[in-house]
């Protein structure tokens, strides 16, 4: 099932909640605020968030005091970071604060203050919150009658952008990148073309244009402000790779390292990994508080272990589990994060921690294609092959050009497997390895898929280029790489018996 955009009753009710966390909200109020009944309201913290808006409203507080203590503050105490982020009973703040990050805030805190001691002798460190890239959006410039749409416009690309949660919008002399927007009225259609600008060099990084009908400006902005947070996350990451990667690698920070890395970690390769680990390491010592390079680092020990990329595997696979455990502890606030988090999760054979981070991933971003993709993986994984390609569809339809496309073809190559559709499959598993010629490790299901599909001589050849890049390997090797069910592994397993693997 496709997920729908959040109702707008909902989102300027969560809007209001994340802005006051601390104040002891009614349900009545935020009903108000929505503009909607209560009952109604209820039913959409169920049905898009998985919450009554109570748990939802705990877990905002729960976050907001993590960062206050993660922060460290001097002066604060536990007693008061609770209290100004909404929790009066300190006993079951302090329970329901280990329960979820596995310590007791004192120790948080007090971890936090020995960390910023420390950073006095030795380099200075910036927070991960710092060190997020800077945008600031431009006040839009108007041509015609459009005075009132343009304020429209304004506050729903200025919430889009929020809800992204990992970029930082800020004052335009503070920001690494410009958003700006004309608006075009001329009495009959609106206009508007946005451009996007690295602010160091005035370079246009992005840029497009959206026409819509007048007499529905509301719904033309808040479609807008969509589309637009949906090109800019992705166009920023890109950019933001390509910054680290020509800038000194000695002198990066946490965050440049992590887009530094990106790239090897999904290209799935043996050599790549083992850089990106190499920068990831790194990464987590200079942002001991970001979950980012965790989650990265997670998967990408998952992937050495799950793709045969090193000689031991149940070594890598016990690090992935520790490193996404470290990763949640720290508490994870935007969908990228928590779509490594899931990853690194699945590739350590935990499906069920890796559903809940992927369904929050996509809780926080509903337009994520990586959220997307990392619950269609999820759900293939557990065998639910129909409801897996549909998800994988999604996601390639939301971000054609991501890297991880791929990826998303190997996903619907299995799911078709698992439904017996061979042909399909094959197709697929020929499309991905198009995509990435890296992803040798794809053979080892494609040869099967040739054997089972009655295609013999293919199927051979398929084999001979999989063994000639992993000798050695057994189809016990192959069954727990990756965490599949034993139904399609079952089939895989025949496959390469057939074709001379030894067990």
């Amino acid at each position: 099932m496709v997920r729908q955009p959040l109702p707008r009753g909902l989102k300027q009710a969560i809007e209001r909640l994340d802005a006051q966390p601390e104040r002891a909200w009614r349900l009545r109020e935020l009903s108000e605020i929505g503009g909607v009944a209560p009952r109604t309201l209820q039913k959409h913290f169920r049905r898009f968030l998985g919450h009554t808006p109570r748990a939802f409203l705990q877990q905002l507080r729960l976050e907001r005091a993590r960062r206050d203590l993660l922060g460290g503050y001097a002066q604060a105490s536990v007693t008061q970071i609770a209290t100004r982020c909404g929790f009066t009973h300190l006993g079951r703040f302090a329970a329901d604060y280990h329960q979820r990050y596995g310590e007791s805030p004192s120790a948080t805190l007090r971890h936090s203050r020995r960390g910023s001691a420390a950073s006095i002798i030795a380099a200075p460190v910036l927070s991960a919150a710092l060190e997020r890239p800077t945008i600031a959006l431009i006040p839009l410039e108007r041509a015609g009658q459009a005075l009132n749409v343009a304020m429209e416009i304004e506050d729903e690309i200025a919430c889009a952008l929020w809800r992204l949660h990992w970029l930082k919008i800020t004052a335009p002399r503070y920001a690494r990148y410009h958003l700006r927007a004309t608006v075009h009225d001329d009495g009959a259609r609106l206009r508007v073309t946005t451009r996007l600008i690295d602010a160091g060099t005035g370079g246009h990084v992005w840029a497009a244009a959206f026409d819509g009908e007048r007499h529905d400006p509301i719904a033309f902005a808040e479609r807008l402000a969509l589309a637009v947070a949906r090109a800019v996350g992705p166009t920023l990451h890109a950019a933001e790779v390509e910054r680290a990667s020509r800038g000194d690698r000695s002198e990066l920070t946490a965050w440049q390292l992590s887009m530094r890395a990106l790239p090897f970690v999904t290209s799935i390769e043996a050599t790549a990994e083992k850089m990106a680990l190499e920068m990831l390491e790194k990464a987590m010592e200079r942002a001991p508080h970001d979950p980012l390079p965790f989650a990265m680092a997670a998967w990408c020990r998952g992937l050495r272990s799950g793709h045969h990329f090193t000689t031991r595997p149940d070594a890598e696979k016990a690090a992935a589990r520790e490193l996404a455990a470290k990763a949640a502890r720290l508490g994870v606030g935007d969908a990228q994060t928590a779509s490594l988090l899931a990853a690194g999760y699945t590739v350590a054979h935990d499906l069920e921690a890796a559903a809940v981070h992927s369904k929050r991933a996509l809780a926080l971003d509903g337009s994520s294609a990586w959220a997307w993709g990392r619950n269609a993986w999820v759900l293939a994984y557990l065998g639910r092959a129909a409801e897996a390609i549909e998800q994988f569809q999604i996601a390639r339809s939301l971000a054609p050009a991501d890297p991880l496309n791929f990826l998303w073809s190997v996903g619907i190559a299995a799911a078709e497997f698992q439904l017996a559709r061979y042909s399909h499959s094959i197709r697929w598993y020929e499309r991905a390895f198009a995509e990435n010629p890296a992803s040798i490790w794809t053979k080892r299901f494609l040869a099967p898929a040739y054997v089972l599909a009655d295609r013999m001589e293919e199927a051979k050849h398929t084999f001979s280029e999989f063994e000639g890049a992993f000798r050695d390997l057994t189809i016990s090797d192959i069954r727990s790489g990756l965490p599949w069910n034993a139904s399609y592994m079952d089939r895989v397993s025949e496959g390469l018996e057939h074709l001379g693997m030894r067990s």
